[in-house]
């Protein structure tokens, strides 16, 4: 069976449903170029980060730290849809975030039907940083496009506002992910279309199942697709033009190539 749930903590019940597969195109633009000290095409880069590893929560905030030593305390707008906006992951991230150097972080409350969305986009255009954090993937593209704050949120991004995000939260901030009608049966998959800020398929900490949700959705994406698989502890940056700048171990790149699911040995991310 393929566990869906990029994370472990509690997430309140309630699903707004499965959204209609999207149009993708397959893979993206090779990395390489700009480092993150400043803004590429479309926006500064973004922090993805894989996640999963609770005993060394040093590995997070020290990610965290290089985009918050931009600011003095930078406020932080937490977006939870992919967990439910469950309050234990939210005090869990917000001392991870506060460790890291941020100030205020808010919790934006959009997993639920009636949403104040005026004030929900108030807050985080008041918000120095936008952080996505992890849970279920659809569930949390669902919420946002419920309350139809994509667009919103691309204004936010190529008006200069920092992006960050952490295992389910990167696959978001990517560009598609898998819907399986039945759970683990590829015969039932299909993509949907995340936010689609960086214009790269993502996946994290799925290296104990050999990457197999990752390799189901380049399957889908067909020839000459790539993904990058960000293993355990893995931070990169990510710019609006594809190009990935490496923080901390190196992701994987898997390509389609007619059909076969392969590892690029030569992805040409640009070190840190």
């Amino acid at each position: 069976m393929i566990d869906q749930n990029k994370d472990k903590l509690p997430t309140n019940n309630s699903s707004p449903g499965s959204p209609s597969p999207g149009s993708p195109s397959p893979g993206g633009p090779s990395p390489g170029g700009p480092s993150p000290g400043g803004p590429s095409p479309g926006g500064f880069p973004v922090l993805v980060m894989a996640g999963g590893m609770p005993s060394n929560p040093d590995a997070t905030t020290n990610a965290l730290s290089t985009v918050f030593q931009d600011f003095a305390k930078p406020t932080v707008a937490y977006i939870g849809t992919a967990n439910g906006d469950s309050r234990p992951f939210f005090m869990m991230m917000k001392h991870l975030l506060s460790k890291a150097g941020a100030g205020k972080v808010e919790l934006v409350r959009l997993a639920k039907a009636k949403v104040d969305v005026s004030a929900a986009k108030l807050m985080l255009d008041k918000a120095d940083v936008i952080f996505f954090s992890g849970g279920e993937v659809e569930d949390g593209i669902i919420w946002l496009k419920r309350h139809e704050l994509i667009e919103y949120l691309h204004e936010l991004y190529t008006s200069g506002k920092r992006f960050i995000g952490v295992s389910a939260g990167t696959i978001m901030l990517g560009s598609h992910w898998v819907h399986w009608d039945v759970e683990g049966d590829d015969d039932t998959s299909s993509l949907f279309d995340c936010l689609g800020i960086v214009p790269l398929l993502f996946d994290t900490h799925g290296e104990s199942e050999d990457w197999v949700e990752l390799k189901a959705a380049l399957k889908l994406l067909g020839h000459g697709s790539k993904g990058y698989a960000l293993p355990s502890g893995c931070a990169v940056y990510a710019d609006a033009v594809g190009n990935l700048t490496n923080l901390s171990k190196e992701p994987i790149v898997y390509a389609n190539n007619n059909g076969l699911i392969q590892v690029l040995d030569q992805p040409g991310i640009i070190p840190g």
